[in-house]
């Protein structure tokens, strides 16, 4: 059985949930990695989840083969947190422009246009 941290600080709760969301790591492999509970980590993403109304747009499980390459790819805590940051705002910025084409498909005018005042 796993020895838990008695507290861990909310900064590094939402790297690891960052982490989780990039796609790149499973709460197995964060799990193995920070020596946190499993549980305790599923229990962080469904609250995040619940608290932010996430939706995934990746699904939980991989190919063998990204897997493997992972492993040979071992990265420092704080570059796996940036790219996770990174992937998390690429996917924010796809999802805002996905509903600013939406609007205007439908008629609402969202996009600034050329030459108009500020």
């Amino acid at each position: 059985m796993k020895k838990l941290h008695p507290m861990i600080p909310l900064e590094k709760r939402n790297e690891i949930i960052s982490m989780y969301f990039s796609g790149d790591n499973s709460i197995k492999e964060l799990s193995d990695y920070y020596k946190i509970s499993p549980n305790t980590i599923s229990c962080w993403i469904k609250k995040f989840r619940k608290s932010r109304k996430v939706v995934s747009l990746q699904a939980d499980t991989k190919p063998l083969e990204d897997m493997a390459r992972k492993k040979k790819e071992e990265k420092s805590p704080e570059v796996l947190a940036l790219e996770a940051r990174v992937r998390e705002l690429e996917l924010q910025n796809l999802a805002l422009n996905t509903l600013i084409d939406v609007a205007e498909r439908n008629g609402i005018d969202i996009r600034k246009k050329s030459g108009a005042k500020q």
